[in-house]
C-alpha cells in the first residue's frame, strides 16, 4: 500500500510540472500595459455580445480613473468615453448586476478615503449614466467592496457594502424596491461596528435564500448571518468560522470536495495562515488542518476558486499584497491544484513554476474567466506595487484535452442576472459519477466577480444531467447535454447553445408560481401542458418528506389548476414538484399559520 501511495504521489508531482506551464502572460495586451493602484477585477459581458469584457477599478489615494475593456473576439479595446472610467476617485471593490431587470448589467463601485460610492446604470449600446441622486451614491464613507444579492427573493437585486472606517464602521444594506433603493438602518447585518473587507451573498444551507458572510480585519472575528426567509437575519456565532480573530480579507465559497454544498476559504493578511472550512451542513463547519493550502503564512489578499485544468475539481488562487510600512519586499502570488480527481481525496499541492506564481509585486483583486472562449479559465490580476504597477492578463494554454461547459443563467422570476442561482452538473469522470455545483455570485472573493459559471469535466464524453435551482423555487433539469460548449439557460425556458444558436432541450410544460403565496390555508397551483402527458404533482416539506399527492394521472394538453389545502399541515416552507415523462420542475411555497 505504501509503495502504491508513493507511485501515486510521484505521478501527481509529475502532472503538476506540466500543469504549472499552462499560463502565458499576455504582455502585449492593453490590459497588461495599463498600470496604477488597481483593486478589483470583474469579467462581465456588459454589451451582451456573448464574450467577457473586463472592468478594473483603481484606488490611488488622491483619485484615479477606472479601466473598462471591451472584448472583441479575444482582443481588448479600451473604453475612454464613459463616466465609469472618469470618476477620479480612490475606488476599491465593484460588483455588476442588473438591478432594474432590463437585460443590461449595471455597476456599483465603492470608494475609500471618505468619498461617495458610485452607482451606474447601463443604458445599452455601451452607454452608462451615473445615478448621482440614488441613496447608494449619497454617503461619504470608507468602503471596501460591494455585492449584489436578492436577499428577500422578490426578483430585485439588493446591495451590501462593507466599510472599514467612518460612520461608526458600520456596513450598508440597500433594499431595491423596484423604483428606488432604500437604505436599511436596522437589523443584525448593519447594526454592528464592522471593520469589514470582503462580503459574500451565498446560500449556505441550501434553502433557496441568500445568507451573508463578511470578512473582518483588525484582529476581529468574521460575521455570519443566516437568512430567515422573511427579510431578516440571525447572527450565527457558534461555528468554527466565527470563532477565531484575524486580518481576514477575502472569503471564497466553493464545493472543493464535490459533496454538494459550498465550503469556505478565507485569506488572512499580515504574514498569517489562511483558513479552509468544510461545510458539514446546518451551519456546522470543520476547520481543515495540515494541508498546503492552509499551512503557509503570507500577506494574503484576495482568493478565488476555479477549475483551471478542467479536471472536475476546484483549484485555488491567492494574491499577495502589502508588507508592513518601512519594508519594500515584493511578493509572489500562489496557485494550489486540487488533487481530488487524481487521488480521490480533496487535498492541495502548491504550484511553484510558471509566470503566474513567479511575477513579483503586489496583487489585489483578480477574476477567473474564459475571455478567448477556448474552454479553459484565463486570469486577470489587478496589481498595485508602489501604487503604480502594470496589471496582468494570463491566458490559459491548457493542452490536457479535458472537457468543459460554461453556463449563463437568465432569470425571469428570479433577478435577471440570476445571482443566487445554483447549478449542479453530473458527469462520469474516470469511470466515476461526479456531481459539481456552482453558484452565481455578486462577488466570489474580495474584489473579484464573474457571472458565468465554468465546469471542468475531465474525460467525460457527455453531461448526464444539469440541474438548475432557482431562488424563486423552481428547478430545471436537462439531460444528455454535449460537452465542450457554452450554454444559456433561461428560467422556465430552454437550454440554448450560444455557439450553435440552437435549442438543445425543450420543456413539455410550464409550471406557474402558486397564488396566493404565502397562503393560509388554500392556494392554487397552475400549469400548462404542451402535449398530453402523464403528470405527477406532489408537495414536500422542507426536509423532502412528501406532504401530499395532488395529481397522479394522464392529462390532456392545456391549462390545469389544482387546489392545495394546507389546513392539516404546520406552517412553514414547502415545495411542489411537477413531473412528466420528459421533465421535472420544483417551486417553493409558504404556508402561514
Amino acid at each position: 500500500m505504501k509503495k502504491y501511495l508513493l507511485i501515486l504521489s510521484l505521478l501527481a508531482l509529475n502532472s503538476l510540472s506540466v500543469h504549472s506551464q499552462d499560463f502565458i502572460k499576455m504582455t502585449n495586451s492593453i490590459v497588461s500595459i495599463d498600470s496604477g493602484a488597481s483593486r478589483s477585477v470583474n469579467w462581465i459581458d456588459y454589451d451582451n455580445d456573448n464574450d467577457l469584457d473586463l472592468f478594473i477599478s483603481t484606488g490611488y489615494r488622491y483619485g484615479d480613473n477606472n479601466y473598462l475593456y471591451r472584448n472583441d473576439n479575444g482582443t481588448f479595446t479600451k473604453i475612454y468615453d464613459q463616466p465609469l472610467v472618469h470618476d477620479s476617485l480612490p475606488s476599491d471593490g465593484s460588483s455588476w448586476g442588473d438591478f432594474n431587470n432590463d437585460g443590461l448589467p449595471d455597476l456599483c463601485v465603492v470608494n475609500w478615503w471618505n468619498k461617495i460610492n458610485l452607482l451606474y446604470q447601463n443604458n445599452g449600446n455601451g452607454n452608462f449614466v451615473f445615478l448621482n441622486a440614488s441613496p447608494v451614491s449619497s454617503l461619504q464613507s470608507y468602503s471596501e467592496t460591494c455585492s449584489w444579492g436578492d436577499y428577500d427573493n422578490d426578483g430585485l437585486l439588493d446591495l451590501f457594502i462593507t466599510n472599514s472606517d467612518g460612520l461608526n464602521h458600520r456596513n450598508f444594506l440597500y433594499k431595491n424596491t423596484g423604483s428606488a433603493f432604500v437604505k436599511i438602518d436596522t437589523g443584525a447585518t448593519v447594526s454592528e461596528t464592522a471593520y469589514s473587507r470582503g462580503v459574500n451573498w451565498i446560500d449556505i444551507d441550501s434553502d433557496r435564500d441568500l445568507d451573508l458572510f463578511v470578512c473582518r480585519e483588525g484582529n476581529r472575528v468574521n460575521f455570519l448571518y443566516k437568512n430567515n426567509g422573511n427579510g431578516y437575519f440571525t447572527k450565527i456565532t457558534n461555528t468554527a468560522l466565527t470563532s477565531e480573530a484575524g486580518e481576514f480579507w477575502s472569503g471564497s465559497w466553493g464545493d472543493y470536495d464535490n459533496d454538494g454544498d459550498p465550503d469556505l476559504f478565507v485569506t488572512n493578511n499580515g504574514n498569517q495562515k489562511n483558513s479552509l472550512f468544510r461545510n458539514d451542513g446546518n451551519f456546522n463547519f470543520t476547520k481543515i488542518l495540515n494541508d498546503p493550502l492552509v499551512n503557509e503564512i503570507g500577506y494574503n489578499a484576495v482568493s478565488g476558486w476555479g477549475d483551471y485544468d478542467n479536471d472536475g475539481d476546484l483549484d485555488m488562487f491567492v494574491t499577495q499584497a502589502y508588507v508592513p510600512p518601512g519594508f519594500t519586499q515584493k511578493l509572489t502570488n500562489k496557485l494550489y491544484k486540487n488533487l481530488l480527481m487524481e487521488s480521490g481525496t480533496a487535498s492541495f499541492q502548491k504550484i511553484t513554476s510558471g509566470e503566474i506564481v513567479n511575477d513579483s509585486g503586489y496583487s489585489y483583486g483578480f477574476a477567473w474567466g474564459d475571455y478567448d472562449k477556448d474552454g479553459d479559465l484565463d486570469l486577470a490580476v489587478a496589481n498595485t506595487f508602489s501604487e503604480n504597477q502594470k496589471n496582468a492578463l494570463y491566458k490559459n494554454n491548457n493542452q490536457n484535452g479535458n472537457k468543459y461547459i460554461t453556463v449563463k443563467c437568465t432569470g425571469t422570476i428570479t433577478n435577471r442576472s440570476a445571482i443566487g442561482v445554483r447549478v449542479r452538473v453530473k458527469t462520469v469522470i474516470n469511470g466515476t459519477p461526479v456531481w459539481q455545483i456552482r453558484e452565481v455570485e455578486g462577488q466570489s472573493g474580495y474584489c473579484g466577480q464573474n457571472l458565468i459559471l465554468h465546469f471542468g469535466l475531465g474525460n467525460a464524453s457527455v453531461i448526464d444531467s444539469i440541474k438548475v435551482e432557482w431562488p424563486a423555487g423552481g428547478n430545471q433539469y436537462f439531460t444528455n447535454v454535449p460537452v465542450n460548449r457554452s450554454v444559456t439557460i433561461t428560467e422556465n425556458g430552454t437550454l440554448i447553445s450560444v455557439s450553435e444558436k440552437k435549442t438543445e432541450t425543450i420543456k413539455d410544460f410550464t409550471l406557474f408560481q402558486n397564488y396566493p403565496n404565502p397562503f393560509n390555508p388554500v392556494t392554487v397551483i397552475r400549469y400548462n401542458l404542451a402535449v398530453s402527458n402523464f403528470v405527477v404533482l406532489k408537495v414536500y416539506d422542507a426536509l423532502g418528506k412528501e406532504a401530499s399527492t395532488l395529481v397522479n394521472e394522464k392529462q390532456n394538453a392545456g391549462l390545469h389548476s389544482v387546489e392545495f389545502n394546507g389546513n392539516n399541515l404546520p406552517g412553514g416552507i414547502y415545495f411542489y414538484t411537477l413531473k412528466t415523462s420528459g421533465n421535472i420542475e420544483t417551486r417553493k411555497l409558504m404556508l402561514i399559520k
